[in-house]
């Protein structure tokens, strides 16, 4: 028997959270950007300074995900660091799980929630997930000679003769230059070109006025092409300046869910229970109608039922052809949320440890050693959604494939915590 295909909640971008909503804002509510809204724990404390350059992490997502039969209200919160070296590594992002039981939320909150502000809500809860429990050119060696004389070219009239007139050579001793300020015997270094030295040259050969052509220095080969596809502009200044003491925040937006709709869940029995009423109704011999078109569609002589296989893309990237189809099945989505089945992948995930910086899968949690899964997953359209408060600052490099949330499937959490580090795949934009 089949199993059951889990629920995925798809993420959808909304409107900008405005000054009025933000005192309406708590850890229950999923959104984009902002600064985090920590549940009411006592001696909670987070360092958002990013590990690899200094720079203060921003909140890239705020995702309230309760589990069924559960006590503790449960709250993920993503952050990354927008420094175009940290952006691209997992090391520069950073997921924690933030969990507090209920019933000490609502002894704090009763005092807090005026009766006016309880009666609203966004969108009836829609900020609730549904709960599930599953070679160097200034290196001084180079002599700075005339590269041909004038006159210095073989003679090719008297080629075997491999001989040379005495005044071509006269001159080309005249021509020798060494700039060196101390002879070769008593310099500790030996003979030292010049470094400043005119720029070589070549004369031209025939024709009545001769002319020069300057010989330029070669640029060095720029053969890897796949980093300079990756080259991107450092930070702006400003921007990096203030980032170094204190935390900003991209424009925070509220996030709406609902249910994937997946195409495979059509039921076939009810399609072929209204194609028959619709048979019976209009008395049309449809089942004649589908065999003449059958048997028009194989061709003269062809018996056989024509059937149609799927395409392979022309790229050849299987992988990522089916990564980009389920996404174009529900346009518009930002980010994936289940308990229940694996994540959608446009690239594989590398298991090789030998290659440090590709992202691994990770097996087990470091806690408790339960089984991981991978909870929430952002899609490459999530980037777009990111503008920076409060001039709407928008950087080129943030961008990727697909960003991971790996955590515990048993939730695990002690008494003394206040939140735990979960783990964060990033996967980078597939050029």
């Amino acid at each position: 028997m089949a199993k059951r295909q889990g629920k995925v909640y798809l993420g959808y971008e909304e409107e900008i959270i405005g000054e009025k909503n933000q005192v309406l804002l708590s850890y229950k509510v999923n959104k984009i950007g902002g600064f985090p809204n920590w549940p009411p724990l006592d001696n909670l404390k987070y360092s958002s300074k990013c590990p690899l350059c200094g720079l203060h992490r921003m909140l890239i997502v705020q995702c309230y995900a309760p589990l069924e039969n559960s006590v503790y209200h449960r709250t993920l919160y993503v952050f990354a660091c927008i420094s175009p070296n940290c952006w691209n590594l997992s090391e520069g992002w950073e997921c924690v799980r933030s969990q507090i039981q209920e019933s000490s939320v609502t002894k704090q909150e009763s005092i807090t929630v005026t009766p006016s502000a309880a009666n609203l809500a966004w969108c009836n809860a829609a900020d609730e997930w549904d709960e599930n429990d599953n070679g160097d050119s200034t290196n001084g060696n180079v002599m700075n000679v005339d590269n041909e004389p004038a006159n210095g070219v073989r003679n090719s009239d008297d080629d075997e003769s491999n001989s040379f007139e005495l005044e071509t050579v006269e001159q080309a001793l005249g021509n020798l230059q060494v700039f060196d300020a101390h002879n070769a015997n008593m310099s500790p270094q030996g003979a030292v070109g010049s470094n400043c030295g005119p720029e070589a040259a070549a004369e031209l050969e025939g024709g009545d006025e001769p002319g020069l052509v300057i010989v330029e220095t070669p640029t060095a080969a720029m053969n890897d092409i796949e980093a300079l596809l990756h080259q991107t502009a450092e930070l702006p200044v400003e921007l990096r300046n203030k980032l170094t003491r204190v935390p900003m925040q991209f424009i925070p937006k509220y996030i709406y869910v609902e249910e994937e709709y997946k195409k495979s869940c059509f039921n076939d029995d009810r399609v072929t229970e209204l194609l028959n009423k619709y048979k019976n109704e209009n008395e049309l011999d449809i089942d004649g109608v589908a065999e003449s078109v059958s048997g028009a569609g194989a061709g003269a002589g062809s018996g056989d039922e024509e059937t149609y296989e799927e395409a392979a893309p022309l790229h050849g990237d299987k992988l990522f052809h089916a990564f980009v189809t389920r996404l174009k099945n529900n346009p518009g989505q930002i980010l994936r949320y289940t308990r229940d089945e694996a994540p959608i992948l446009g690239a594989p995930l590398v298991v090789n440890s030998a290659i440090p910086e590709s992202p691994r899968v990770p097996n087990v949690c470091n806690r408790c050693g339960s089984r991981l899964i991978c909870e929430l997953q952002l899609v490459p359209e999530f980037a777009d959604t990111l503008k920076i408060s409060p001039n709407d600052i928008s950087l080129s490099h943030l961008h990727f494939l697909s960003v991971l949330i790996f955590t515990c499937s048993q939730s695990c959490w002690q008494s003394m915590d206040t939140v735990v580090n979960e783990i964060v795949v990033f996967q980078p934009e597939i050029v």
